[in-house]
């Protein structure tokens, strides 16, 4: 079994690409039911479980790092160096952030079925720019004379409320199928559908051309009435229970297998995500569209300069640029997500296992892999261990751990421990806290599994 995980873990990792947004520690933490989020066939060996509030969030910045940020100024102070930053760019840069809060869920075994009904907040941001972008907004234009410059950004920020109801049936004691339906309230929308930008400044006048074919829709969250009066309304991360339910709604699902071979191996796949949000109320698209001219010199970089009135630019701009507002509805598909993964017990109290992970996401396929084990140290602690190969890097080293208090389980992961040591260097940033109720352990022989069959 470790030969062909090895293999696997190797032969994938020639395939996976950046951008993959995954939860690969808590998917190895069958014991705690939080697993139960990446695949709904899984379900803690406890008769009632209760899930209280608790947080998953990740982040991922390509290319540049915190401490590109910085530099050391006089007298060896740290001072924010944005140059230096850009240096560091590369043609393409990506910020992706996915930031859940599980505000509580509820999870019932009845004999061969598990019922489950949970409430969670979810939030996604996405932001993929070109180089060219803040060199231009930073460092002016003038360095691109005589060229036509890209520079649109791709822009995907999204919030929704999810409302899911769950059943896992255990088809026969080593075989459960699981499904989970999940009814989604829109909270808010920024989604740029076309991304055309381009500058080109004249070598011999100066002279200004932006050719444009940019699109973008909003649904309660960015306001415009001309360059003065641009708000962004979106609090990311924010909940205010007047928007409990909403008129931009959604529907998704989530399936998932478990197949037990023996008391020793475990398979197990499952699906997740798969629907999107319809955005119809408080919605705004904008366009801007054609080529526009201005005569003048370094424009993008007087735009910042203390010396410019910023009255005469916005009056440049609001003369230049002529965005067009309409009222269209539009949806958001969601990122679908898959997990395909083999445990094995090595021990009574030690379990080992391999994972795949693939999102389809913008229509992009983005994938990571995984090893992973657990270890009961004590009836009450369990701690693990994962490596990735994810974000185009192999020091992807995950910890997590569970302390049974009672019936209260406080779990946390994170599949880069090494962020919190050395956050100056690192791409991404991964964390899950929660916290648990389970009452009414399974006996052996009850239910789906006994102790010999419990995957941690």
């Amino acid at each position: 079994m470790q030969r062909i995980l090895l293999s696997l873990f190797i032969i994938i990792s020639f395939a996976t690409t950046a951008l993959a947004q995954e939860d690969l520690a808590t998917h190895f933490m069958r014991h705690t039911w939080q697993a139960s989020r990446t695949n709904p066939a899984f379900f803690p060996e406890y008769k009632f479980v209760v899930g209280l509030p608790g947080v998953y969030n990740t982040l991922l910045v390509t290319n540049v790092t915190y401490g590109d940020l910085i530099a050391k100024g006089e007298g060896g102070k740290d001072v924010l160096n944005i140059d230096q930053a850009i240096e560091k760019l590369g043609e393409d840069n990506v910020l992706r952030n996915n930031l859940d809060i599980e505000t509580l869920s509820l999870g019932l075994r009845l004999g061969r079925a598990a019922l489950s009904l949970g409430h969670t907040l979810r939030f996604n941001a996405f932001l993929n720019y070109p180089k060219t972008m803040p060199q231009l907004i930073w460092q002016g234009n003038a360095q691109f004379i005589g060229q036509d410059v890209a520079f649109g950004p791709d822009v995907d920020l999204y919030g929704y409320q999810e409302f899911a109801l769950g059943l896992a049936v255990d088809v026969t004691p080593n075989f459960t199928i699981g499904g989970r339906a999940k009814l989604l309230a829109g909270v808010g929308s920024i989604s740029s559908e076309r991304t055309d930008l381009r500058l080109a400044t004249d070598s011999d006048v100066y002279q200004l051309e932006l050719n444009a074919d940019y699109y973008v829709n909003s649904a309660g969250s960015l306001k415009y009435d001309g360059f003065d009066e641009l708000t962004v309304a979106f609090d990311y991360g924010r909940f205010d229970y007047e928007e409990l339910f909403t008129g931009n709604t959604g529907f998704a699902f989530d399936l998932g297998v478990r197949l037990k071979l023996g008391d020793k191996l475990e398979l197990a796949a499952s699906v997740l995500d798969i629907g999107k949000v319809n955005w119809e109320e408080e919605v705004t698209n904008y366009s801007l569209n054609g080529a526009f001219e201005y005569k003048g010199l370094d424009l993008a970089q007087n735009i910042f300069e203390d010396t410019v009135k910023a009255g005469s630019i916005l009056d440049t701009l609001r003369e230049i640029y002529q965005v067009d507002q309409t009222s269209v509805s539009y949806s958001t598909t969601l990122p679908s997500r898959f997990y395909l993964s083999g445990m094995y017990r090595l021990r009574h109290n030690l379990t080992v296992g391999g994972l795949v992970y693939l999102e389809r996401y913008r229509e992009d396929v983005n994938t990571a892999v995984a090893l992973g084990g657990n270890l009961d140290l004590l009836p009450m602690l369990n701690v693990g261990a994962t490596y990735a190969f994810r974000s185009e890097r192999l020091d992807n080293l995950g910890l997590n751990a569970t302390l049974l208090l009672g019936p209260v389980q406080l779990m946390a992961a994170t599949d880069n421990i090494i962020t919190a040591f050395r956050p100056e260097v690192s791409h991404s940033a991964n964390l899950r806290v929660g916290v648990n109720v389970l009452l009414g352990r399974v006996e052996q022989g009850a239910g789906s599994a006994g102790k010999e069959t419990n995957f941690y």
